[in-house]
């Protein structure tokens, strides 16, 4: 029951995030969206951005579940963002708001999840160290990320995904070749 409870306020503030900015839905949208009492809805979540962080974590669950295995990190990629921003408009409600540094926060942490999973697949067999490894996570983490609120808050949001998939094609030689000249190449090798 307190599950399905969650899923009816979690579909009632996605229906409202398509047509409004995350900082303009309130407890009384939801409730008289889907229905329950607002003592249901502080039962559950302490106040919006409460809900919205929960939304997100059953977004992300929901897509590392819906994949078979083996599956290619742009593809995770591309499904967590069309979870997240199912239309450029709602990419915009929630990039504008007074939770955009959760936001900044949430996408890094999946994109370094995503950028990890899929580097832990490419360095098979090579021997690399760790602050290497986190130093290329983290500038494709970081590239990713502005490529994402750069395209949604500006004027290219409808070719957001096109553009997405088409760097995340290009990174995928990129951070081979990253990890192997690391592999190569110590830190002591190559400081000043």
């Amino acid at each position: 029951m307190k599950q399905t409870t969650k899923q009816a306020i979690q579909a009632s503030f996605r229906t409202l995030l398509l047509a409004k900015s995350l900082d303009k839905i309130t407890v009384r949208d939801i409730v008289e969206d889907c229905g329950l009492t607002r003592n249901t809805f502080y039962y559950h979540y302490e106040d919006i951005y409460d809900l919205f962080d929960d939304y997100l974590d059953t977004c992300m669950y929901q897509v590392w579940q819906s994949l078979p295995p083996g599956s290619r990190w742009n593809t995770l990629l591309l499904r967590l963002l069309d979870c997240l921003c199912e239309t450029p408009q709602m990419g915009r409600h929630i990039f504008f708001s007074n939770k955009r540094d959760a936001v900044r926060s949430y996408l890094n942490k999946i994109l370094s999840t995503v950028l990890d999973r899929y580097m832990d697949e490419t360095m098979q067999g090579l021997q690399l160290d760790a602050a290497d490894r986190r130093l290329i996570c983290d500038t494709c983490t970081h590239a990713l990320y502005g490529l994402i609120e750069q395209s949604l808050t500006g004027p290219d949001a409808p070719l957001l995904r096109q553009r997405l998939s088409r760097v995340t094609q290009c990174f995928e030689g990129g951070i081979r070749s990253a990890l192997e000249y690391c592999a190569a190449h110590s830190i002591k090798e190559v400081s000043p």
